[in-house]
């Protein structure tokens, strides 16, 4: 059998409801060469009806004998995929036709130095099918930079070589959080990235509270912050992610932790303009917050 072009990785955990959804938007792309890997964490719902009731010979369905979580999830299907190329698709978003196509005609037009691809996403609710925003791409090259400060890159947006998780290994199970972050993170420090400036994924809003899973989310980026040194040694970089996560303490129920986390970044680098900034957008832009619950809730 020919190995494809793309290996599609989606994992799920009772989501039956939505997961038809994500997958009939791979089915719909364009671009054809492709293979879909579902990975069921262990669903207690009717998850293995929705994708037996989908007849497509591309699609390949792995059910794990326990709940292990969303990077084990898709750490499975990254080891099972046949393509040259990876992409992720969480079970409750949605990708535009184009999106496979743009971005690999994007590929055939760049050094082998880059390897990723990714592109602007619609913030869409999930309650009534609003689009609340939109996110476009930002930096191409050399982003490793960039993304200690930020994660500015949509998971269901990026087209992946698959040597790069070779290179720069799996997902990290033992984050609580942030762990889409971190390899974003480690894919950069040995590959450049690039993107195409369009919007390819609808990435839906659910508005789940986030004090619900704050007591994992902030741990989580905490051990983030720990295990790249770049970040908790580089005190302007340091003091962006203390006054994000004071703010989310704030909003999630915790206002002694959050001043404190506030009030240690400003000390650390009180010039530090870029952090102020990032502040304020975050603040304001709802769908930043809303961003985060996902992740938040995605993780737990």
């Amino acid at each position: 059998m020919a190995r494809p072009t793309v290996s599609v990785v989606i994992p799920t955990y009772n989501r039956a409801n939505l997961l038809k959804r994500a997958i009939e938007s791979v089915l719909n792309q364009k671009f054809e060469d492709f293979e879909l890997i579902v990975v069921d964490d262990a669903s207690t719902d009717n998850t293995p009806e929705v994708v037996e009731s989908i007849a497509d010979g591309r699609i390949r369905y792995i059910r794990l004998k326990r709940n292990s979580g969303g990077p084990v999830a898709r750490n499975t299907g990254i080891k099972k995929a046949r393509g040259e190329f990876i992409a992720l698709l969480d079970d409750d978003d949605e990708w535009l036709p184009n999106r496979l196509d743009i971005q690999i005609k994007k590929f055939e037009n760049l050094d082998r130095g880059v390897g990723v691809v990714y592109g602007g996403f619609y913030y869409v609710s999930q309650q009534n099918g609003r689009v609340l925003g939109k996110r476009l791409p930002k930096y191409r090259g050399d982003v490793y930079k960039h993304l200690l400060r930020e994660n500015f890159i949509g998971s269901p947006t990026l087209l992946i070589r698959r040597r790069c998780f070779k290179r720069a290994g799996l997902f990290d199970p033992k984050l609580k959080s942030s762990q889409d972050w971190d390899m974003w993170l480690r894919i950069a420090r040995h590959y450049e990235f690039d993107y195409v400036y369009e919007i390819v994924a609808k990435y839906y809003v659910h508005g789940k509270q986030i004090s619900f899973n704050m007591k994992k989310y902030i741990p989580g980026r905490e051990m983030f912050i720990r295990k790249h040194k770049d970040i908790w040694k580089n005190p302007k970089v340091l003091s962006i992610h203390l006054s994000q996560m004071g703010l989310l303490l704030l909003i999630g129920g915790d206002p002694q932790k959050g001043i404190h986390y506030l009030a240690h970044s400003i000390s650390i680098a009180p010039f530090n303009i870029e952090n102020y900034q990032k502040l304020m957008e975050l603040a304001f832009d709802s769908r930043s917050i809303e961003y985060i619950k996902k992740i938040i809730h995605f993780n737990t």
